[in-house]
Parts: C-alpha cells; structure tokens; sequence
C-alpha cells in the first residue's frame, strides 16, 4: 500500500527544462522528480507546465495514469483551469504542491519592473491562486495537503536578485496564511526550502559550477531532485499529519552553519 493510494496530486511546474545529469536521458527538475515520487507511492498525478511537451514527457513515466496541463503560472485563468482539470481526475484533489518559479539576476541597485512583475506573477501570485482554487473543493471535503516549494533566498539574503529573495519570502507568507487560517478545517499547508540542488533548472542556469555550489553544504554536495521530492512527499502525507505552517529546510546543512556559507576546505 502506497502512502497515496487512491489519491490525487496537482503538480504546479512538474515538467522540466534543462540538461539531464551525465549518463541519464531524462532530464531531472524537482517537479518531475515530484510527480514521479508520489505516483510511485500511488497517487494519480496531474501534471502543469508551461510546456505541454514537458508535462506530457513528464506523465509518461509515471507509475500511476496520469493527466498533462498547459498551464502558463502568470495567466490567472490558467491556473484556475489547470486546478479544474486536476479535480476531474478522480472524486477531487487531495494534494497541492507548487513548485513553478523562476529566478532573477538584478540587485536593488538595476532591479527592473519587468523582472520584478514577472517573479511576483510565476513565484507567489501563481501560488496564491492555485491554492485559492483549490481550497474550496477541500474544504468541502475536509482534508487537503499543500506543499510549496520554496527557497532558502527566501529567508536569507543572497545578494544575487532581489526580485527572486522577495516573491520567495512571500511564498511561505501565503503558505503560513493557508496552514493558520485553514488548520482547523482539514487543511495543512508546508514548504520545503530548498538549498543547492542539482535540478535541470540549475544546471541550465549554472552549467558546470554545480560542484563549487555543492562545496559551501556541510555535507560537501548539492542535493538532488529525488531528496527533494521526499522530502516533498513527507509532507504531503499522513505522516505528516500534525506538521503545518513549517519551512523544512532542505540544504544540507548550510542553514545550520555558521559562517554562512562555511569556509571551504583547501
């Protein structure tokens, strides 16, 4: 028996963009190693993308049938319709998880509007109206589990982009609203706080630095997309049934360490 047996799961950004890792054919990004987690573990996943080739690659391999979404997170409607589409999938939609976003590169000092606007719609307004949608159907049926996933540039400055830092620490604002304001109804909200992980995304972004982002972690390497969606997992389920409102962080350790990044060993 699989911890979501009978259950259906609405992956927000479960496709994936960039390389595969050495060795493997399918690229690897957190949300399609989501999907692909709690299928495995039974659930019926319901997959958006902003590219519905990605999506439909995505729901190809899962273990369970499945359904792909075009979704594009910055079209208020979509994301409604995308939810619509999830609760159709079986008797409704148990498990949310909201992993779409996109990073930034401008300081305070040449943050620009356009950039600004774009991160606001994809990282938390996307966020916020497909839990919006989707609460309404949970309540109703007094149970329901979000996960967002988020980032550690949400609790911690990186010095890298502002906009990204900013929507980041608003994502677990919306996700501390849902898990307060809803708890005594059914409904738990949570977010895993990713570090360096070595997703698709990543590797496009940075290419070969993976190695050197890995070595600031106390344990000396970049997480993967499969930790993640464990970790992601975990807080979906049952087991984690009186966890809400939390930010568990996924990093390695580098949260824990003080200096902040440690000092890498010659």
């Amino acid at each position: 028996m699989g911890r979501f047996d009978g259950r259906v799961a609405y992956v927000l950004g479960g496709g994936s963009d960039g390389p595969a890792r050495p060795g493997e054919d399918l690229p690897m990004g957190n949300g399609r190693a989501i999907a692909l987690r709690l299928a495995a573990e039974g659930a019926r996943v319901v997959v958006g993308d902003l590219d519905l080739e990605r999506a439909e690659q995505t729901v190809a391999h899962l273990a369970t049938p499945g359904l792909a979404v075009r979704v594009d997170a910055a079209d208020p409607d979509d994301c409604a319709a995308a939810v619509r589409a999830a609760e159709g999938l079986g008797d409704g939609l148990d498990v949310v998880v909201c992993n779409v976003g996109v990073s930034g590169r401008e300081p305070l000092k040449v943050q620009s509007v356009a950039e600004w606007d774009l991160a606001g719609s994809v990282n938390v307004r996307s966020h916020w109206l497909t839990a919006q949608a989707a609460l309404a159907g949970m309540l109703d049926r007094g149970r329901g589990a979000f996960v967002f996933v988020g980032s550690t540039a949400g609790m911690w400055s990186s010095r890298r982009s502002l906009s990204y830092e900013a929507t980041k620490a608003a994502q677990l604002a919306v996700m501390r609203h849902v898990a307060v304001r809803y708890g005594s109804r059914g409904i738990r909200a949570n977010a895993a706080v990713l570090g360096n992980i070595d997703s698709a995304l990543v590797r496009r972004e940075f290419g070969e630095a993976g190695a050197a982002r890995g070595a600031v972690a106390p344990m000396g390497r970049e997480g993967t997309p499969e930790e993640v969606a464990a970790a992601v997992a975990f807080l979906a389920s049952d087991d984690a049934g009186y966890v809400t409102g939390q930010s568990l962080l996924v990093d390695g350790g580098v949260s824990a360490a003080w200096p902040a990044p440690p000092v890498v060993p010659a």
